[in-house]
């Protein structure tokens, strides 16, 4: 299992409101997340901030498609609610995470898991 921190939205992931995130991982490291999601493994942790830096799990995703590649100029105008709300344009959303327009990031599409929950996997 593997995990995400949710630092800068730990309060939108937590209430639900926040099922997709973007991050800007290295071409082998989505390969990860992607080899995983096809073999099944779909559900990983969310972390109020990295382990090492004293964060702390604060509950369980599960992946509903597998993680992809997108420009950040493409991003749907309906996800700025799924990252969690805080951001009402594109631009504002790549001010926030330090990227441009042009920048292309993994999109993870996921839906928090209650406490003791054992959901399987939709589709995109």
């Amino acid at each position: 299992m593997a995990l995400i921190s949710f630092a800068l939205t730990t309060k939108e992931f937590l209430s639900g409101r926040k099922t997709v995130t973007r991050r800007a991982w290295k071409d082998k490291y989505r390969g990860k997340w992607i080899k995983w999601y096809n073999s099944g493994k779909v559900i990983h942790d969310a972390c109020d901030k990295v382990l090492y830096a004293g964060g702390k799990r604060i509950g369980k995703f599960e992946l509903t498609c597998a993680p992809y590649l997108e420009k950040l100029s493409n991003m749907p105008l309906s996800d700025l609610k799924a990252e969690g709300g805080m951001c009402k344009t594109r631009e504002e959303f790549c001010e926030l995470i330090g990227k441009t327009m042009d920048d292309y990031v993994t999109v993870i599409r996921f839906k928090k898991l209650k406490e003791g929950s054992d959901h399987m996997a939709v589709g995109c």
